[in-house]
C-alpha cells in the first residue's frame, strides 16, 4: 500500500474500483483527515491519458465549486506517483447500498428524509450545471444522525464521456436513464431517473430493473416495473404515480427537476421533518412522556418474544406493519400502544378503532386509516386459508403444500408479486381449479398462462 500521495500520508485502504483506489488519508498542512479518491494513468493508453487527466481535473474543480451540507466537499486535486487525486471530505458514514442488503422496504419516515437530502442536493448541483450522472445507492453515505453525503459529484461524467469510447459501460446499469444507455446528451433529469429508482427500492425492498446488464437495458428502455404499491401492500398507491413519472422513458415526460420531484413527494407525504415524524406539525411524538408507564399502558414489562407468542397468527402477523405505520403518527409510543390493543382485540376493526384515539390530528387519523387498509386482505387471510383447506380425503381440498407450489410457480412467472396475487385470491377461492384461475388472470403471456393452468402442482 502507498505511504504517501502528495502532501497526503496515507492511512488505509477504504475502497477499490475499475478507475482507482479511495484511501483514508491525512493533511499534516490542517491536521484533517480526507478521502483520498485516485484513478491510476495507466487505465487508458497514451493517446487518451491527457484527455483523461484533464477531464478528471476539470470534473474535480467543478464538484468542488459546490457547497452543499449533503454533497461530500472536494478539497484538493493532484497528480503523483503515477496517479491523479482527488482529496475530498472524509465521512464516517455507511453507504446506503450496504444498509438495502436485506432487501427489506424501509420506513416511510426514513424513505422521505434520505429522499428529501438527496434531490436537495440534485437542485443544488444542476443550478450549478453539475449532473452527477451515477446517482446510486453506493454512493449515497449514510452518516449515524441519518444525515445523506452524496458522494462521486461530477465525476461520473469521465465513465460516460471518456472510457464509452473503449466500448466499456461504467457505473450500475440498474440505476442508469434510458438515454445514458443510448450514448444521448444527458442533463439533470437523468439523475431524477436514478434517483427515482433509488426511491422505488427503498420503498420496496426491490430494484425496478434488474438481472443482467443486456436484461437491465432492454427493462430500463422498454417496460414499465411492477407499482411500488404491488410490492408493498402499506404502500399509498399515489406513490406508483409519482414513481411512473420519475421513471418515464422519455425525460421530457419526467419531472423537470430534482426540485419538481420533492415538491411533489412533499405533497403526497406531507410535511415532514429528518430525524422526527412529523406528518402533520401538532402530532409528532419524539419522547414518550414521564407520566406514561407499563401500568398505565396496560400492559406488563415482558419482553417482545413472550408477549409475541401469546398472539393469534393474525396479530402476529399485522403487528409490525401497525407498529411502523403508528409510528409515522406518534412516534415511538406505538409500540407500546399496538402491544396493549393487540392483547384485547377480537378483530382488525376494533384494533384500529382502539388505536385512533391516540392519533391528535384529524388528519393524521385519516391517513392511517387509508395506510391501514392494505393491511384487511392480509389479515383476513390467515383465518380464510384455514377454512379452505378441506377435510381429508376430499379431491379439491387446499392443503398447505398445494398453495405452497402454487405460489412458488406464479412467482417464477411474474416475480415477487406473487405473494400479494396469492394472498388476495385465497378468500374468493372454494377449489383449486378456481385458485389456479384467479392466478393465472395475473400472468401475461398467454403461453405462460396456459402452461401454469395445465400443469397441476
Amino acid at each position: 500500500m502507498l505511504e504517501q500521495l502528495g502532501k497526503y500520508r496515507i492511512d488505509s485502504v477504504l475502497g477499490k474500483g475499475a478507475m482507482g483506489t479511495v484511501y483514508k488519508a491525512f493533511d499534516p498542512h490542517i491536521a484533517r483527515v480526507v478521502a483520498l479518491k485516485t484513478i491510476r494513468r495507466e487505465l487508458l493508453g497514451d493517446a487518451q491519458q491527457h484527455q483523461l487527466l484533464s477531464r478528471f481535473q476539470n470534473e474535480a474543480q467543478a464538484a468542488g465549486r459546490l457547497s452543499h451540507p449533503n454533497i461530500v466537499a472536494v478539497y484538493d486535486y493532484g497528480e503523483d506517483d503515477g496517479a491523479a487525486y482527488i482529496a475530498m471530505e472524509f465521512v464516517d458514514g455507511i453507504a446506503l447500498n450496504t444498509r438495502l442488503q436485506n432487501q427489506e422496504p424501509r420506513q416511510l419516515a426514513q424513505v422521505l428524509g434520505w429522499m428529501r437530502q438527496l434531490l436537495g442536493a440534485l437542485h443544488y448541483a444542476h443550478a450549478k450545471g453539475v449532473v452527477h450522472r451515477d446517482v446510486k445507492p453506493a454512493n449515497l453515505l449514510i452518516t449515524a444522525d441519518n444525515q445523506v453525503k452524496v458522494t462521486d459529484f461530477g465525476i461520473a461524467r469521465i465513465d460516460t464521456s471518456v472510457l464509452t469510447q473503449t466500448g466499456s459501460m461504467i457505473g450500475t446499469p440498474s440505476y442508469m436513464s434510458p438515454e445514458q444507455f443510448c450514448g444521448e446528451l444527458v442533463d439533470g433529469r437523468s439523475d431524477v431517473f436514478s434517483a427515482g429508482i433509488v426511491l422505488y427500492q427503498l420503498l420496496t425492498g426491490e430494484r425496478p430493473f434488474s438481472g443482467s446488464a443486456t436484461m437491465v437495458m432492454q427493462q430500463i428502455l422498454n417496460q414499465t416495473p411492477v407499482p411500488p404499491s404491488s410490492l408493498n401492500p402499506t404502500l399509498d398507491p399515489q406513490f406508483d404515480q409519482l414513481i411512473r413519472q420519475a421513471l418515464a422513458k422519455r425525460p421530457d415526460e419526467r419531472f423537470a427537476s430534482a426540485q419538481d420531484f420533492l415538491d411533489a413527494l412533499e405533497a403526497l407525504s406531507g410535511p415532514q421533518t429528518l430525524g422526527s415524524v412529523e406528518l402533520d406539525d401538532d402530532r409528532t411524538r419524539l419522547l414518550m412522556p414521564a407520566s406514561f408507564s407499563h401500568a398505565s399502558l396496560g400492559s406488563s414489562p415482558t419482553s417482545s418474544s413472550e408477549a409475541a407468542d401469546t398472539l393469534t397468527p393474525w396479530k402476529r402477523q399485522v403487528r409490525p406493519q401497525l407498529e411502523s405505520l403508528l409510528s409515522q403518527q406518534i412516534g415511538p409510543l406505538a409500540r407500546l400502544l399496538v402491544k396493549r390493543s393487540l392483547a384485547s382485540a377480537d378483530d382488525f376493526a376494533s384494533l384500529r378503532s382502539a388505536l385512533l384515539p391516540h392519533i391528535p390530528s384529524e388528519r393524521g387519523r385519516e391517513q392511517f386509516v387509508a395506510a391501514t387498509e392494505a393491511l384487511l386482505p392480509s389479515t383476513e387471510t390467515l383465518p380464510a386459508q384455514d377454512t379452505l383447506v378441506s377435510q381429508p380425503g376430499t379431491p379439491e381440498a387446499l392443503d398447505p403444500a398445494f398453495l405452497e407450489a402454487s405460489e412458488a410457480r406464479l412467482t417464477y412467472l411474474i416475480g415477487p408479486i406473487a405473494r400479494i396475487v396469492m394472498r388476495r385470491a385465497l378468500p374468493r377461492a372454494s377449489t383449486r381449479q378456481a385458485l389456479l384461475q384467479t392466478l393465472a388472470e395475473h400472468i401475461p403471456d398467454p403461453a405462460q398462462r396456459s402452461a401454469f393452468l395445465e400443469e397441476q402442482p
